[in-house]
């Protein structure tokens, strides 16, 4: 039948069979009156594949065909006028069957054409700002990668002087003890492993602000995979149990059963979760309730970090994200940006509702996957994923113990 429809050639064959058909079908039975609409088959047939003007040819052929049929059948219409009358109204409404099915044939021809042209043209539109996107990332990107450099100059250059500062004194010590010149002010060994563990120190500070900023400035590499969610939070939530315990930090997490699986990359959001737990922790110094959650809402799923610590103050929200913004005395400002950046390349989106003195949420917010089917790598979530419930949700307390002294 698609053969038919997409070639002329064969719809007129067909047509030209269907109506002689027709035509010996009303010849041998003499029902007229019943048969006179099958005639209206070809016609439609023909008019929609091979166009207005061969239905209307067709119309008068059904026309005529029906005449001939009623004349070999003889002694139905007393008059002559009345069989004719008969075939000229069969002929009207068989054109007028003809013209209207035409023109509906047209109007949508007319209209997938306009749906094609508008198609095309939003394909076009998207692409194009699409490019424009990326170029517009791509210049923020390089504008952000500036000024990160002169940031990064900035922050490297104070430890790089407390470094040769404490090279000089370390260089002073080890000459006294090589010379073994006894002074009032001699040094012990002590003391130069004191010196020792400074610039130790100053040297991890330069390697991690280097390494914030690369992190930042290369693209991260994002390859996400369907993960049961609720058991990757799990096994990275029980690492941290020993730094939060240490902290006096309690965790509470709160699981929606109606969370199965996510299309995440594991490393990266493992990264993303780190920072963010430690960022709460460092906000409750003297102890608190952290709380992790996660949530279904449509075709989003939300992971919520939550603390109970000193919040954020209203001024500094809009500069949350910013690269290099901090208000830790030794932090680089990168971790929020990068986490943002992450959760971006996830199609996700990271958020933040803070009250100076109440606490802190951070929300990350995914797609939604519908697709169940896990890795068998994946171990089992600890929320309910046996039942569906969207009124329960699966809650559960882990009291992080204090790590013993090193």
């Amino acid at each position: 039948m698609k053969k038919v429809l997409k070639r002329p050639a064969l719809a007129l064959g067909l047509a030209t069979a269907l109506m002689t058909a027709i035509g010996a079908l009303d010849y041998f039975t003499g029902q007229e009156c019943q048969v006179v609409a099958l005639y209206l088959l070809p016609v439609s047939l023909v008019v929609w594949v091979a166009g207005r003007r061969w239905g209307m040819a067709f119309s008068l052929l059904s026309a005529c065909t029906w005449l001939a049929a009623e004349v070999g059948i003889g002694g139905i219409h007393a008059r002559q006028s009345s069989l004719l009358w008969n075939a000229l109204m069969f002929l009207t409404v068989f054109l007028m069957v003809a013209l209207l099915l035409s023109a509906l044939h047209d109007m949508m021809n007319s209209l997938e054409r306009r749906v094609r042209l508008r198609t095309s043209q939003l394909r076009e539109e998207m692409t194009r700002r699409h490019d424009a996107d990326l170029a517009r990332l791509r210049a923020e990107r390089l504008a952000q990668v500036g000024t990160m450099a002169a940031q990064v100059a900035h922050e490297v250059r104070n430890p790089l002087g407390a470094i040769s500062l404490n090279l000089d004194l370390l260089a002073c010590e080890v000459t006294e003890l090589a010379d073994g010149i006894p002074t009032p002010a001699s040094h012990t060994p002590y003391e130069a492993l004191t010196l020792v563990e400074q610039i130790r120190a100053e040297v991890d500070r330069v390697e991690k602000v280097v390494r914030d900023y690369l992190g930042f400035a290369r693209l991260p590499k994002v390859m996400p995979a369907p993960h049961s969610l609720h058991a990757f939070l799990d096994e990275k939530l029980a690492l941290l149990l020993p730094e939060l315990g240490a902290a006096h930090v309690r965790l509470i997490k709160s699981y929606d059963p109606r969370v199965h699986t996510a299309n995440i990359d594991v490393v990266q959001l493992w990264q993303v979760l780190l920072n963010l737990v430690l960022n709460a922790r460092d906000a409750m110094p003297e102890g608190g309730v952290l709380r992790v959650t996660t949530r279904q809402t449509g075709t989003t799923l939300q992971i919520g970090v939550i603390d109970t610590g000193c919040g954020i103050r209203t001024e500094d929200l809009p500069s949350l994200f910013t690269p290099f913004f901090t208000t830790k005395a030794k932090g680089t400002g990168l971790g929020l940006a990068l986490s943002q950046q992450i959760i971006a390349e996830h199609n996700g989106e990271l958020s933040c509702q803070s009250v100076s003195g109440t606490g802190t949420t951070f929300t990350i917010t995914l797609p939604y996957m519908l697709d169940e089917t896990l890795p068998t790598s994946a171990g089992p979530s600890s929320g309910s994923l046996d039942h569906f419930n969207p009124r329960a949700s699966s809650s559960h307390e882990l009291h992080a113990q204090p790590s013993p002294a090193c």
